[in-house]
């Protein structure tokens, strides 16, 4: 049971597949006791890399940003918390931020290459 939670928190990290199943899946496992799972730089380039190429829909980016960020039982690597936490919050909050594109998108892979 509890490597099926690390696998639908992993498979939201991933952006695996359709965003409603993986959100769902992932708020009831955030709900039970368990490991944690960690989002690091990769996972996110990952997902940008692919919004970017359009294997992902670069629309969908704030409301993927936002479950992420939402969950309890997702951790931030501590050398990257700061980075990281500020992208989820801006990319789950373009009308507060900028609007979500592809452009957006290079400039977040740039800055996580270069801290």
């Amino acid at each position: 049971m509890e490597s099926d939670a690390c696998e639908a928190l992993t498979g939201l990290i991933r952006w695996e597949s359709s965003l409603d199943g993986l959100i769902d899946a992932a708020n009831r496992c955030d709900l039970r006791e368990g490991p944690c799972v960690r989002l690091n730089r990769d996972a996110v380039r990952d997902v940008l890399q692919r919004c970017i190429s359009g294997e992902l829909d670069v629309l969908e980016l704030p409301r993927w940003a936002g479950a992420v960020h939402m969950l309890d039982r997702v951790e931030i690597d501590e050398a990257d918390v700061e980075m990281l936490s500020q992208f989820l919050f801006e990319a789950s909050s373009p009308e507060l931020f900028e609007p979500i594109n592809v452009d957006l998108c290079k400039r977040w892979i740039s800055r996580m290459g270069n801290a």
